[in-house]
């Protein structure tokens, strides 16, 4: 069990195709095959996958695709649209922090803030087992929220509009421990001024760049760069993101 886990069994299968942009995905992907080199025929890892927006992408241009996921739900949405686009996924329903893989893959990548729901010890040990899952010369892709960023200009309330519901998240966050505490609540359409239902909550560690690029152990990689964005935006204090792309 981790603190977020219930919400990401439960909660999470509910908007997370609203808030992940197939788009978006596919302008990430497309980012991290340029600047990894990948091959023909490259064998990727893509954990957590989720409902297998970048995997169905990477999939798509011919690339060989693990995803690994613990939730049912939204691996059985990731077989649909693999299904839907015609593309071969191999998926696996596991706690990406029991991942064994050994030189088996040419890329693998861990988006969308999906690392810091742990401790920090086993944050590291989920990081060795990205290095250990690559084959020599494989390319490890990280993106997530920039802590530094989140310290200075984090906002108390955020609102997201859909067609006819709005997703309002109530945002704090503890400097001292550098966890932020989400808490997700659906609106009806035009109920704006009213409390909404509890979706959920979720809470996860920040890191900043400098914490995650020595919890990677750089001397473990041949070259290391961080960037503010999947699309080689220069990082900053002052860039949302926190991109890191280490080769082996």
């Amino acid at each position: 069990m981790f603190q977020s886990e219930r919400f990401f069994r439960e909660s999470w299968p509910a908007i997370s195709q609203a808030v992940e942009s197939p788009a978006d995905a596919a302008r990430a992907v497309q980012w991290i095959v340029g600047r990894a080199g990948l091959k023909p025929g490259a064998r990727v890892l893509d954990a957590p996958c989720g409902f297998g927006r970048h995997s169905v992408e990477f999939a798509g241009k011919g690339y060989k695709v693990t995803g690994v996921d613990f939730n049912e739900t939204e691996l059985g949405r990731a077989r649909e649209s693999a299904g839907a686009a015609g593309v071969s996924l191999n998926l696996i329903c596991q706690d990406m922090r029991d991942m064994d893989f050994s030189g088996e893959f040419d890329l693998a990548v861990n988006l969308f803030s999906s690392i810091g729901y742990f401790s920090d010890d086993e944050d590291r040990l989920l990081l060795d087992r990205f290095w250990r899952a690559l084959s020599p010369g494989g390319v490890f892709v990280l993106d997530t929220r920039n802590r530094d960023q989140c310290v200075r200009s984090m906002p108390r309330e955020e609102r997201q509009r859909f067609e006819h519901w709005t997703l309002r998240i109530e945002n704090s966050f503890d400097p001292i421990t550098s966890r932020w505490l989400a808490r997700w609540w659906r609106l009806a359409a035009g109920a704006d001024d009213q409390p909404g239902d509890l979706i959920g909550e979720s809470e996860i560690r920040l890191y900043s760049a400098h914490e995650m690029r020595a919890m990677l152990r750089p001397e473990r990689w041949s070259r290391v760069d961080l960037y503010g964005a999947l699309d080689g935006t220069p990082f900053s204090l002052d860039t949302p993101r926190l991109v890191l792309v280490a080769r082996k």
